[in-house]
């Protein structure tokens, strides 16, 4: 039970792995005594995880794919249109967002239509602006974040 062991010392994204790598193993019949304690292991450290958040006392890992992309949000040269795009963050501010990495990063994201969501969101597209700027080609990527930026500083901004 080795990995056990070091289940405290691992990141969210690593922490996701081997908590889908369980239920593959549950799903499949699998170790299942293993597969067992080892998500029971991942549900008690993100349990962890998330009163420490709570407290200001643990920052989450952002994980591999974001909350946006999870709902098919995307802008570019393979984005989608502008109304989509909008619909989308509508969606992300106002309803309940798919679980994306660990417990504590969806508390970042707060409650549907509170001051904290509309902060985390602001914050994703000023952190995806600034990378267009420092990677450069991503002019069209840019241009659409910004104007994105916008569209919720103007529908969502009362919350600020």
């Amino acid at each position: 039970m080795t990995v056990l062991r070091h289940i405290p010392a691992m990141s969210d994204s690593e922490l996701s792995k081997l908590f889908y790598n369980a239920l593959e193993f549950l799903r499949k019949g699998k170790q299942t005594e293993l597969a067992k304690d080892i998500k029971l292991a991942v549900l008690d450290e993100w349990d962890k995880r998330l009163e420490q958040f709570k407290s200001g006392a643990y920052k989450a890992d952002t994980p591999e794919q974001g909350v946006l992309s999870t709902i098919g949000y995307r802008v570019g040269k393979d984005g989608m249109d502008e109304e989509s795009r909008q619909y989308l963050l509508d969606y992300a501010m106002r309803d309940r967002l798919p679980a994306v990495g660990s417990p504590a990063h969806m508390a970042e994201w707060g409650e549907p239509g509170t001051r904290d969501r509309y902060r985390k969101l602001h914050r994703v597209l000023q952190v995806f602006i600034s990378s267009a700027k420092t990677l450069g080609k991503m002019d069209k990527a840019k241009r659409e974040w910004e104007s994105d930026l916008k569209y919720i500083e103007l529908i969502w901004g009362h919350l600020k």
